[in-house]
């Protein structure tokens, strides 16, 4: 898991995408808490998303930061 995760830091859409979700929590947020939740996220994205459900991987995870960071 450990190995996705780090491959997945190195995506720039995956880091676009996490950014943008996370967007509208920087006055709110310090960057470490914003950091934590684009990791936990991107956790459980790795651990619960399935592709038969009929979402990408880039919406649940998009998802995923918003909720994280609320």
């Amino acid at each position: 898991m450990d190995a996705k995760i780090e491959e997945a830091l190195q995506d720039d859409t995956i880091q676009k995408i996490m950014h943008k979700a996370a967007g509208s929590f920087r006055n709110q947020l310090s960057e470490d808490e914003i950091y934590t939740c684009k990791i936990n996220a991107l956790w459980k994205a790795f651990l619960n998303y399935e592709p038969s459900k009929g979402a990408k991987f880039t919406t649940y995870l998009y998802s995923g930061v918003r909720i994280e960071c609320i």
